[in-house]
């Protein structure tokens, strides 16, 4: 490779499923800088109906779809480990506990591998995967890490909860994403009624995949409890707790279903609700700040670190499982929604979580690698 020769790096993950780690891949290829990094991507499932593949290949970005060709865990081990020793990669770096496995085990001379830490995987893996095989893809993933040149928390309280936790320090490049435009959507009384929501409420709104971790069925359940007086709870996502929801007997919440695009909903609610047990550095916690969206915060590390990290009112905390500690985190969003907020929060989102910064920080991090 002479001086002028961009690195080539080849990400690897599951598929390219419209989910948190490959939505932060795509931010991340979007913004690389193409003079010194030629990105490429490996897969190792079918995609779905919801695959963000078109738009990777709208930028440009190679993908192998290494299924496609090769049959079991072993022929896409073999394929993985082929295209490494022929592509002329300088950096491998995957982004989710499959393509961690196949990496630590594919690994190959000359090619420095890293990996994203999404998450502190404990909770999300027992809950995704049952307390039998969540314990162990958790005690592999940890293995696995051990085998990888570079891993990367994807934000600075993953990166402190993996060394409190398993005394393992590796630095952290926080998420980011390109803040999300609502041209177009009108006024948020003309959003609403788009929707079929009533302008005279007002909008308490939850996305993301309906799963035990994510605890949006709690959530409603102690919405229906208090029934607040001047606010619905919008739900958008599906998953394995929406049929709990939908037994929740209250007028005031609105199981949206599944929606690739939520702009419609950014234009339309007011506030944003997250009351997971667990999270890495959630995208639509992302992109409602981008948009000044003022926040509901379950009490973890994640959330505890976007607060602290940010300049004046983000969100504030509440126990997803307290009726008295919701309506006092509704009282105080109330109280904190004005303009000046609004507008700090988008600041926020743009020195800190912009795609930007996330991208030149991992550009750094390739550089030291290779040198």
């Amino acid at each position: 490779m002479t001086a002028s020769e961009p690195i080539k790096i080849l990400y690897t993950i599951s598929s390219l499923a419209n989910e948190g780690p490959t939505r932060v891949l795509l931010n991340m290829v979007r913004n690389l800088d193409r003079n010194s990094f030629a990105p490429a991507v490996a897969t190792f499932t079918a995609e779905k109906e919801n695959s963000l593949l078109s738009e990777f290949q709208t930028l440009g970005v190679p993908v192998y779809p290494l299924a496609a060709s090769a049959q079991g865990a072993f022929g896409r081990f073999k394929a993985l480990r082929d295209l490494l020793r022929t592509g002329a990669f300088r950096i491998a770096h995957s982004h989710c506990p499959r393509s961690l496995f196949f990496l630590a085990a594919a690994r190959v001379r000359g090619v420095k591998t890293a990996y994203t830490v999404h998450v502190y995987p404990d909770v999300q893996y027992r809950v995704i995967h049952g307390p039998v095989k969540g314990p162990v893809i958790t005690a592999g993933s940890n293995v696995a890490l051990r085998f990888i040149d570079k891993p990367i928390a994807c934000a600075d309280s993953v990166a402190a909860e993996y060394l409190e936790k398993r005394g393992y320090s590796f630095p952290a490049v926080n998420n980011g994403i390109e803040p999300m435009s609502l041209d177009g959507y009108g006024s948020r009384n003309e959003a609403l009624a788009q929707l079929g929501l009533d302008p005279r409420r007002r909008y308490l709104l939850s996305v993301g995949r309906l799963s035990g971790e994510k605890r949006i069925g709690e959530l409603a359940e102690t919405f229906a409890r208090v029934n607040p007086a001047d606010v619905d709870l919008v739900v958008v996502g599906a998953g394995p707790e929406e049929e709990r929801i939908a037994k929740v007997a209250s007028p005031r919440i609105h199981l949206m279903g599944f929606h690739k695009d939520i702009r419609p909903f950014l234009a339309a609610c007011d506030f944003y609700v997250s009351p997971s047990s667990t999270e890495g550095l959630a995208n639509t916690l992302l992109e409602t700040m981008s948009v000044g969206m003022p926040s509901l915060l379950s009490d973890i590390p994640s959330h505890r670190f976007v607060i602290q990290k940010c300049q004046g009112f983000v969100g504030c905390m509440f126990d997803p499982l307290s009726d008295a500690s919701l309506l006092a985190g509704l009282q105080s969003l109330m109280q904190q929604d004005t303009d000046e907020v609004r507008a700090s929060i988008r600041r926020n989102f743009q020195t800190l979580f912009h795609a930007q910064v996330m991208t030149r920080g991992y550009e750094a991090i390739y550089r030291e690698m290779v040198a």
